[in-house]
């Protein structure tokens, strides 16, 4: 156990000696959660502002007018057709639309004319548009029916709706979403930077083998499975360091609330830093060099995170790639923390604990195994 320990320290220390290594290891994981946070809070949702060119200047056109002044999420300016292409040029406008001439007629006839919306922001930011665009052509055309055409009754009737119309209290409620949103992506970067971290300790292991340190450690009365163990447990002790430096800066620096108890979302984690130190022992394992093993860690891990769901919901994925995500342990562990934040009891993550200690188990034992059978360590370099 003594020797155990002593090679631990050593791993410690060897790894901390450049301070290239607490960035990597300390810094790159509460940056990442530091770059989600910007994210989030550059995603949400923002005033577009709308230009309008009204050639038709009837009751339904001046109608559509003050529903886009009074939705809130818009800011409405009158513009000339010809004028429209340079200030969308010129970023002073998200989105115009054209009303042509005879609107009014079109929807007192039963027939809405379309209306022209142009954008060079794409459909993310026209579909809005669109949407109240279509629903008031929608509603304009059940009171013009109601009104039989006539534009009198219409404009009768479109007075008195809005006369009439359903008033609402409002009231403020603290949105949970976005910190849950938030957390998601906090922890898919962590759950990243713990693998690349947990691969570059094992590569430890190549480092000894290629200065000749590992005949030395191995000449002691040390086994290849107390060095091997060691360095999991080098590597595991980085692990938690991370996990809870990251967790306390959320908590008490940031404010996130991350919608799950800490010790369960620690206990997740702590599943996942098995894993990471695994896949890192494992690519160690299987690697001739050291140029290779930076290689495979980054060729394994990249993909993997990406169909894991660190990166983005994993819904945006089509189908297919959704269910080879469930192949990587970065889906079940984010996967566990999204049925924590949906409000399901611990118990019922309960399958998805299992996997991630299935994986660990696993790259475990064929790491230990492949590295105790390793005997041509001059091709390490």
């Amino acid at each position: 156990m003594r020797n155990l320990w002593l090679l631990v320290l050593n791993n410690l220390k060897v790894t901390f000696r450049k301070k290239g290594n607490l960035i990597t290891y300390i810094f790159l994981p509460i940056f990442g959660v530091l770059f989600s946070l910007l994210v989030h809070s550059t995603s949400g949702s923002s005033v577009l502002r709308i230009g309008i060119t009204d050639h038709d200047r009837g009751a339904a056109s001046l109608e559509l007018r003050e529903k886009f002044e009074t939705a809130g999420d818009f800011s409405v300016t009158d513009v000339d057709e010809e004028e429209i292409n340079a200030k969308l040029l010129d970023f002073e406008l998200d989105a115009a639309m054209i009303i042509p001439r005879g609107y009014t007629d079109s929807v007192l006839g039963g027939n809405p004319a379309e209306i022209e919306v142009v954008s060079l922001k794409g459909k993310e930011t026209t579909v809005w548009v669109e949407q109240l665009i279509n629903r008031h052509s929608a509603s304009m055309s059940i009171l013009a029916a109601a009104a039989g055409g006539d534009e009198e009754i219409f404009a009768g009737i479109l007075s008195q709706a809005r006369d009439n119309a359903v008033r609402f209290n409002v009231f403020s409620a603290e949105d949970k979403k976005a910190d849950k949103s938030m957390t998601r992506s906090s922890v898919g970067f962590l759950i990243m930077f713990i693998m690349f971290g947990s691969g570059f300790t094992s590569m430890i292991v190549l480092k000894e083998k290629r200065e000749r340190t590992y005949h030395r450690i191995c000449s002691a009365p040390v086994t290849s499975r107390q060095y091997i163990f060691a360095n999991s447990l080098t590597g595991l002790i980085i692990c938690i360091l991370q996990i809870i430096l990251v967790m306390l800066v959320m908590k008490f620096v940031l404010r996130i609330d991350t919608g799950i108890s800490d010790i369960h979302l620690f206990v997740i984690l702590l599943m996942f830093a098995f894993v990471a130190v695994g896949t890192g022992l494992l690519i160690t394992a299987f690697s001739s060099s050291s140029y290779m093993a930076g290689t495979l860690n980054t060729l394994v891990l990249t993909p993997t995170c990406m169909l894991g769901g660190c990166y983005w919901e994993p819904e945006l994925m089509p189908d297919f790639m959704q269910k080879v995500g469930y192949f990587t342990p970065q889906r079940w562990a984010m996967d566990a923390i999204g049925r924590m934040q949906s409000g399901d009891p611990f118990r019922s993550i309960a399958m998805n604990l299992l996997v991630l200690a299935a994986f660990a188990l696993t790259f475990m034992l064929i790491a230990a195994f492949r590295l105790s059978r390793a005997d041509n360590i001059q091709r390490f370099v």
